[in-house]
């Protein structure tokens, strides 16, 4: 109990002192946007919350420093185990995901105040997982797979980004460098599977073999003995199905990780339609403290939308993520206005409200937290308002927002859950503090006190 009083002490010390970015020039004067984190049972975001705090505080104390070689791996359990804390968040989404410009500036806040652990989850050359620092490509010889419209009768195992590189010739490489010194590949063992060779900095680490009787994900983890740049490259030695899900790249430090997975032109139904098998392995490796859902902008549109089974379709959705991952907490954002051009004027989609109602009912009646950035930003008509005003808040389309509005939506989800997860911490003080408070000793002593002479 004392430990737990003074780790939150600690971290409420800590988040207090945590430095604030001065405000970007071009904010000065746009239009304020209030969003909040709706969370009635008040532990939807524990686990996220309690494991910012841990990272917070080995951050502050200037972290680890990497730990000499960690090997290669290939077993199923999590790289976490030997790592120093990182909080990881995986986010989910469409096309507004998919930018990385939303995404890329709360990864910017959290690095500044919490530190960065590494870029994360990386489709080496795929369109939408560029980062900030990491220079990553293929060979002409590889496809991607799960950009389209899935086939539920087809081959869905598309692992954590549902999307995954493929190949059946052999010589093909590809490769992702970084300021990073773990590299763990997400790997599809599968009839027919061919060999690759695993390299780091130009020195081979083994060949791995992919064949096997039935589908199943595996994991290769390489690590650096030494801090600084490192470029992983896999190649294939000879024809043969090689699968690759993906690359989570990550530092030996404390820090936060944002694995942006936005599809173009994803709905809420898309996560549905995966391999569950695949994905729950990957999730568990993984291991995200916070898994954001950001859906809705495309089904909005969706003239055969059924009203009556969207709310339980996002519900089963999430109860899917429970239950893959059952320690992490989940938020549920709300998509922004929409609008369609109607003669020579800009009509907001009349579904989006009841895609927003379906999407809260779904999150609150399953523990989840939400945010509803629809309603915040303005409602019906707000996208109008915001492509019309004078800084350029929301793209011609009427779908997307401009660079300014999604840095100004980042500033303002980052504001609403730095308020949560501040009054997080104090609400836990208090409940710590309240076995100290022994108000059966302390009757008797105020009733010897009353008698006392005067």
């Amino acid at each position: 109990m004392a430990l737990s009083l003074i780790l939150m002490v600690a971290g409420l010390i800590l988040f207090t002192s945590i430095h604030k970015p001065d405000p970007r020039p071009d904010h000065v004067s746009q239009p304020v946007l209030n969003l909040t984190i709706e969370d009635p049972t008040g532990h939807a975001m524990t686990r996220f919350y309690s494991s910012l705090t841990a990272t917070l505080g080995k951050w502050k104390d200037g972290g680890d420093s990497p730990a000499g070689v960690h090997g290669n791996r290939t077993g199923s359990e999590s790289p976490r185990d030997d790592h120093p804390p990182i909080t990881r968040i995986v986010h989910y989404g469409d096309s507004h995901i998919a930018a990385d410009i939303l995404t890329g500036a709360l990864r910017h806040h959290f690095a500044d105040d919490f530190g960065s652990a590494g870029p994360g989850f990386i489709l080496p050359g795929v369109t939408g997982y560029s980062r900030l620092g990491v220079e990553s490509g293929s060979t002409a010889g590889w496809h991607v797979d799960g950009t389209g419209q899935i086939d539920a009768a087809g081959d869905c195992r598309l692992g954590l980004a549902g999307l995954a590189l493929n190949t059946a010739l052999g010589g093909q490489r590809l490769w992702v460098s970084a300021d990073s010194n773990s590299f763990d590949l997400y790997l599809l063992k599968q009839p027919g599977g061919g060999d690759i060779e695993v390299s780091l900095d130009g020195t081979s680490h083994g060949i791995l073999s992919l064949n096997s009787d039935q589908p199943s994900p595996c994991y290769f983890t390489v690590a650096s003995t030494t801090a600084g740049r490192h470029t992983l490259e896999v190649r294939t030695k000879a024809a043969g199905a090689v699968r690759v899900l993906g690359i989570a790249v990550e530092g030996d430090r404390p820090g936060v990780v944002y694995d942006a997975l936005g599809i173009n032109g994803a709905r809420a139904t898309r996560p549905l339609s995966w391999d569950w098998g695949v994905l729950a392995s990957n999730l568990g490796r993984r291991h995200p403290d916070l898994i954001v859902l950001s859906y809705g902008t495309n089904e909005a549109g969706d003239q055969d939308l059924d009203f009556d089974s969207y709310p339980a379709r996002y519900a089963e959705m999430i109860a899917r993520f429970h239950a893959a991952v059952p320690e992490a907490s989940i938020l549920v954002i709300a998509p922004p206005d929409r609008a369609r051009r109607t003669g020579d004027k800009w009509v907001s989609i009349r579904a989006m409200a009841g895609v927003v109602s379906a999407q809260r009912k779904a999150a609150l009646s399953t523990g989840t937290a939400f945010c509803d950035l629809y309603d915040e930003m303005g409602g019906a008509g707000s996208i109008q308002e915001w492509a019309t005003t004078a800084y350029g808040l929301a793209a011609a389309d009427r779908v997307h927002l401009t660079r300014s509005g999604y840095r100004l939506v980042a500033d303002a989800l980052y504001h609403g859950i730095e308020g949560a997860y501040l009054e997080s911490v104090w609400r836990e003080l208090g409940r710590v503090l309240v076995p100290f408070l022994d108000f059966e000793h302390i009757k008797p002593i105020r009733q010897r006190r009353a008698g006392r002479p005067r």
